[in-house]
C-alpha cells in the first residue's frame, strides 16, 4: 500500500511538472508559427492582423457574398497604404472586406472604415462616403468614368420566406447551384446604381434608361 501511494504521488507530481511545462512549449511553437506566418505574409502582415471573419451559423439558400467566384486577386488602400497580390472577396451582407493568404484556410475581416478603396478580378471598388460622398456606408464598383463617374453597389440582404413550401428561387436574384427546398432563410440580392457628378453630387439611378443616360453623360467628353 505504501509503496503504491508513493507510486501515485510522484505520477501526480510528474503530470503537474509537465503541465506546468505546456504553456511554455506552446508559446514556442506559437512564436515559430507566427515567424512562418509574417513570413509568407511579408509586406501584408498589418493586414492578416485583422479579426477573424464571424461565420454565419443559420442555415441559409444564397450566399452572403458579393458573388460566387470565391478570393479574386487584388489591391487594397488600408488606412493609406497600398497592398497587392492579395485574395480578396466582399460580404456584401456587412460591406466588409475579406482577405485570405494563399495556401490558408482561415478569413480574416478587415472591417470598412480603414479601407479607401480596392481591386477585386478586374473591378475597382471605392469607399464613396469616406471620400465625402452622401450615400449610405459600403463599397460601390467604379463601372464608368470620364465625365464624372458611375457606380454600382450590391447589397445581400437576409429575407425569411413564410412557410417551408414556399421557394426563394425566383428572389434570389443570382444562381445558387446549392439550392435547398425547405430552408426559410435566403440572401436577396440588391443593386443600387449612383452617379457622381464632376462637382461631387450624387444622384441615384432608378431604372435601365437613367443607368444608360449617366454612362453616356460619364462618356461624352466635357464641353470646352
Amino acid at each position: 500500500m505504501k509503496i503504491a501511494y508513493i507510486y501515485g504521488v510522484k505520477s501526480v507530481c510528474l503530470h503537474i511538472f509537465l503541465l506546468t511545462l505546456l504553456p511554455l512549449s506552446l508559446s514556442a511553437q506559437e512564436n515559430e508559427d507566427y515567424k512562418d506566418y509574417a513570413h509568407a505574409a511579408g509586406s501584408g502582415l498589418p493586414l492578416y492582423r485583422a479579426r477573424v471573419a464571424d461565420v454565419y451559423p443559420h442555415r441559409y439558400n444564397g450566399t452572403y457574398l458579393i458573388d460566387n467566384q470565391g478570393f479574386l486577386p487584388g489591391d487594397l488602400c488600408y488606412e493609406g497604404k497600398t497592398y497587392s497580390g492579395l485574395l480578396l472577396q466582399v460580404d456584401a451582407f456587412t460591406q466588409h472586406v475579406l482577405v485570405r493568404q494563399e495556401g490558408s484556410p482561415i478569413v480574416l475581416d478587415l472591417g470598412r472604415d480603414q479601407i479607401d478603396w480596392f481591386t477585386r478580378g478586374g473591378g475597382k471598388f471605392i469607399n464613396l462616403p469616406a471620400m465625402g460622398c452622401d450615400v449610405p456606408e459600403g463599397f460601390y464598383e467604379e463601372m464608368e468614368t470620364g465625365r464624372g463617374a458611375v457606380y454600382r453597389r450590391v447589397d445581400k440582404l437576409l429575407r425569411t420566406l413564410p412557410d417551408v413550401n414556399a421557394s426563394a428561387r425566383e428572389y434570389i436574384g443570382y444562381p445558387d447551384p446549392d439550392y435547398k427546398q425547405g430552408l426559410l432563410d435566403y440572401y436577396e440580392r440588391k443593386e443600387t446604381w449612383y452617379q457622381v457628378r464632376e462637382d461631387g453630387t450624387v444622384r441615384r439611378l432608378r431604372g435601365k434608361r437613367s443607368i444608360n443616360k449617366a454612362m453616356q453623360y460619364v462618356r461624352s467628353q466635357v464641353a470646352h
